[in-house]
């Protein structure tokens, strides 16, 4: 998604491995140009903009679902504990979003379903990544 804008929830270890790979991605394959990163999301505006800063994103916010306002923001990349992960997925997949999930994208088939109907309803793409396994 070249040129694309990121919103990343959760800026702990996942979230800045995910970060890593976003300002990266264009060195590895050549046919993807840069992404935007531009706005992380934590539990408090503070901690955001630490995060924000280190992170090489445009800014933060303490609230996870002004990212679903946001217009410069086409991707909502999750990285938050696995309980959070439907009902931000959800709400970002409704707010036309596309989807970027850290495993598991939801804790049920029946939560994993409802989130495929609401990307194919919102005409968006919903992925679950798998960066580190135990």
């Amino acid at each position: 998604m070249s040129g694309s804008g990121f919103g990343l929830i959760g800026t702990g270890f996942m979230g800045r491995a995910h970060a890593i790979a976003l300002h990266e991605v264009a060195a590895v394959f050549d046919d993807i140009g840069r992404p935007r990163a531009v706005c992380v999301s934590d539990s408090d505006d503070e901690r955001a903009g630490r995060a924000a800063a280190q992170l090489r994103f445009e800014r933060g916010t303490g609230n996870w679902r002004s990212l679903l306002d946001d217009p410069g923001i086409d991707v909502i990349d999750i990285c938050t504990p696995n309980h959070l992960h439907f009902e931000m997925a959800l709400a970002a997949l409704e707010a036309g979003k596309h989807v970027y999930c850290e495993k598991p994208l939801a804790l049920t088939v029946a939560e994993a379903a409802k989130l495929a109907a609401a990307a194919q309803r919102a005409g968006v793409v919903h992925g679950v990544g798998l960066n580190y396994t135990a």
